[in-house]
C-alpha cells in the first residue's frame, strides 16, 4: 500500500505567486518563504534576494515575505542601500486581504532592481526560526500542511538538540513550486543530516551530533562469529580537505563565500593517500551562510572519512537490537577481528548506517561504521589493582561481556 506521508512529500507545494494581488509588476512572481539571519554574511551595495513588486501603485509596494518575518530588513537598489525613510516596513500586513505578508511601500520610488536581507520566520515567542530541525518542523506544520501526527517529534527534538549542540545555524529562501521532499533533502543534506519514513507513516528525520555522543552507545550486541559478519576497507572514500561554497545569493544563482577547506584539512591523511576531496566539489551548501557553520560541517566530513573507513555487515538474528536506528552508536564485539594496535574487537563502538528487517525470518541486518573507538574499563582503586605502568587508567579496553 502506497504511504500518504511519502506520497504527499512527492507532491508538488504551489507556491504563493504576485497574481493574488490587484496590480502586480509581474504576476508570474513568486512570494519568498524566507528562514534564518539572510544579512548574514553583512552587504552593503545589494540584497540576496529580489522581492516581488505586488502594487505598482503609486511609488509602488514589495512583497518583503510571504509571510510575517522577524525583522532585519534592509533594502536596495542600483544606488546601494537605500534609506529607511523611503519606504513603510510592515513585518506583518494582511495586504489587501490576501494573507499575512510582509511589505514594503516605498514613499520615493527606488532606482532600478530592488534587492533585499532580512531576518526570516519566526517562532510563536517571537525567536527566529533557524535550527535546520525547527525548520523543518514549520515547514512541515505551517508551510505545507501537515499535522504533529506526520511528524516523529521525539526524532525531531534529537536532531534538534544535535544542530543546537554543533552549533548549526541556517537561512535560505524557497522561491518557486517544490516537492517537499527534495526542500527537505537539501535542507538536511546541508548539515549532514537525512530523512525517512518510519514504519507508521511519520516523518523522522535525523541530524547526527559529534562523535562525543558515542561515548554511550544505545546498545550493546551479542558477540559474533564469522558467519554472522562480513566486513570491508572503503579506501575510496577517503576524504581529507573540503572546498566549500555559501551563502547563497539568488538574483544570480552563486554564492558569496569561498573556502578552500586549508584550515579544516587533514595533513596526516593526505601524507598517507594524496589530497582527496568529495566527488563534487566544492560542496554547494545553500542553507548554510556563517562561516563557523560552514567550518563545522567541513571538520566533521574530514574528520568522519580521513581514513579509510572499515564497513561491517551483520546479520543479527537475536532481535536484540529492534529499536537500534540509523546514526544509532552501538557496542559489537567479533573477537576474530583486530583494531590497528591488533586488539581483538571487543565492546568495540560503530556507528548504525543502515538497518534493514527480515521479520519473516526473526532477523535484522546491520550495517556499521567501525569508529575506531571502544568500551574502556574503570576498575575501582581499591587496592585490588596495583599501579606498575602496565595499565592504561580509564583508556583499557572493556572486554566484559554484556550480550
Amino acid at each position: 500500500m502506497p504511504d500518504p506521508t511519502t506520497d504527499r512529500l512527492s507532491d508538488s507545494f504551489q507556491i504563493g505567486r504576485a497574481s493574488r494581488y490587484a496590480a502586480p509588476e509581474f504576476e508570474d512572481q513568486s512570494l519568498p518563504i524566507i528562514y534564518g539571519d539572510l544579512t548574514v554574511p553583512s552587504r552593503e551595495k545589494a540584497g540576496v534576494y529580489a522581492p516581488p513588486k505586488i502594487d505598482t501603485a503609486g511609488d509602488g509596494v514589495y512583497c518583503v515575505a510571504g509571510h510575517e518575518i522577524w525583522g532585519g530588513v534592509v533594502l536596495f537598489d542600483d544606488d546601494g542601500r537605500i534609506e529607511a525613510d523611503n519606504y513603510t516596513l510592515e513585518v506583518a500586513q494582511n495586504y489587501q486581504g490576501r494573507g499575512v505578508i510582509a511589505t514594503a511601500a516605498f514613499t520615493t520610488p527606488p532606482k532600478g532592481r530592488v534587492t533585499a536581507v532580512c531576518k526570516g520566520r519566526k517562532t510563536a515567542a517571537g525567536g527566529l526560526i533557524e535550527n535546520p530541525a525547527e525548520i523543518v518542523h514549520d515547514l512541515m506544520a505551517s508551510v505545507w500542511g501537515f499535522s504533529e501526527q506526520d511528524v516523529d517529534m521525539q526524532a525531531l527534538a534529537r536532531a534538534a538538540t544535535s544542530a543546537k549542540a554543533l552549533g548549526y545555524r541556517a537561512g535560505g529562501i524557497i522561491m518557486d513550486d517544490h516537492a517537499p521532499a527534495d526542500v527537505l533533502t537539501a535542507l538536511l543534506g546541508d548539515f549532514l543530516g537525512r530523512y525517512e519514513i518510519d514504519p507508521f507513516g511519520r516523518l523522522r528525520i535525523h541530524i547526527a551530533g559529534g562523535e562525543s555522543f558515542m561515548n554511550s552507545p544505545q546498545k550493546v550486541l551479542p558477540r559474533f562469529g564469522q558467519s554472522h559478519i562480513e566486513a570491508e576497507i572503503a579506501r575510496d572514500t577517503v576524504i581529507n580537505q573540503v572546498p566549500a561554497l555559501y551563502a547563497r545569493n539568488y538574483p544570480d544563482a552563486r554564492y558569496i563565500k569561498h573556502d578552500d577547506g586549508g584550515t579544516t584539512q587533514n595533513r596526516s591523511s593526505q601524507r598517507l593517500y594524496g589530497v582527496r576531496r568529495p566527488p563534487e566539489s566544492p560542496l554547494r551548501l545553500e542553507w548554510v551562510r556563517r562561516e563557523s557553520v560552514a567550518a563545522t560541517v567541513q571538520s566533521r566530513i574530514v574528520g568522519r572519512y580521513h581514513e579509510p573507513t572499515r564497513i561491517l555487515t551483520i546479520e543479527d538474528g537475536s532481535l536484540r537490537a529492534l529499536e537500534v536506528e540509523p546514526d544509532d552508536y552501538v557496542a559489537f564485539s567479533v573477537p576474530w577481528m583486530r583494531s590497528k594496535k591488533l586488539e581483538p574487537l571487543v565492546n568495540q563502538i560503530g556507528e548504525v548506517i543502515e538497518v534493514n528487517y527480515d521479520l519473516g525470518e526473526q532477523g535484522m541486518e546491520l550495517k556499521i561504521r567501525d569508529t575506531g573507538f571502544f568500551l574502556t574499563s574503570s576498575p575501582l582503586l581499591d587496592g585490588a589493582k596495583i599501579l606498575e605502568g602496565d595499565w592504561l587508567l580509564g583508556a583499557e579496553r572493556d572486554v566484559a561481556t554484556y550480550a
